[in-house]
């Protein structure tokens, strides 16, 4: 019977061990070096190339009749995989610094047009509570109080998320909070005699390391503040305080 291994290489000969490994590790090497990312694992592939190939050398040198010669892939890709990735390193670098700031900066823009997203969802949701409040009780000021605890049991104002601070909550009473929490909170403006209440929708994102305000508001409900009537029934809203003139500069 012949051995089967005394067919894989002319003259009966064996391939050496490790200059099959070497081959190989060598090829994984260059093709890691070039896509960048697996640069470490190409630097030790390469030198495992290297020392597979130094083995099957010496091998085949101390017993010639026994192993084939071994060929220069081996060493030569082992070479190339060293090589290889520390010339891919200054590209990498100058990549890096080109696509690590872009990448940044549209994860923020990400991340604020769900703030916003949150801010849409909520005055939506505030919006429809008013109006249920006016349809129980039409003609009747609403509470903007109730407006804010009924957009807190909301369902869908509960199941939104913060993505800016994952452990705060995404809607939260108050004027100041955590990045990404849409703040709630009522507030009030006069002018020409009429009084608005309003609820007010704040939420605080940063964007190339600056802070940013996003913001809506909700008109609850006016009132204008009437004077008196005149004789022909007509209601006098009282106006808006004047400047006072300013004083004239003394003569010399």
């Amino acid at each position: 019977m012949s051995d089967p291994y005394l067919s894989q290489a002319p003259g009966g000969l064996i391939p050496a061990p490790g200059a099959k490994a070497a081959k190989v590790c060598g090829i994984l090497a260059i093709v890691l070096a070039l896509t960048c990312a697996g640069i470490p694992i190409a630097i030790i592939l390469g030198i495992v190339a290297l020392v597979q190939q130094g083995k099957a050398k010496r091998l085949a040198k101390a017993q010639p009749e026994v192993y084939a010669p071994v060929s220069a892939t081996g060493l030569v890709t082992g070479i190339i995989g060293l090589v290889l990735p520390v010339l891919m390193i200054p590209f990498v670098g100058i990549v890096s610094a080109v696509a690590i700031p872009a990448l940044l900066v549209q994860r923020e823009r990400a991340r604020e047009v769900a703030v916003q997203s949150n801010l849409n969802v909520a005055r939506a949701r505030a919006e429809a509570a008013l109006q249920a409040i006016h349809a129980k009780a039409p003609g009747q000021v609403p509470s903007q109080d109730a407006i804010i605890q009924a957009l807190a049991q909301d369902p869908l104002v509960q199941a939104l998320k913060n993505p800016l601070t994952p452990g705060a909550p995404a809607l939260q009473r108050g004027t100041t909070g955590p990045l990404g929490t849409v703040m709630v909170f009522s507030d009030q403006e006069q002018e020409g005699g009429v009084t608005t209440w309003t609820l007010q929708f704040r939420a605080t994102v940063k964007l190339a390391g600056q802070e940013k305000i996003l913001q809506e508001e909700l008109v609850t409900h006016t009132q204008e503040q009437v004077q008196g009537r005149t004789e022909d029934g007509w209601e006098v809203v009282q106006p808006a305080p004047e400047a006072p003139a300013p004083t004239p500069a003394p003569q010399q």
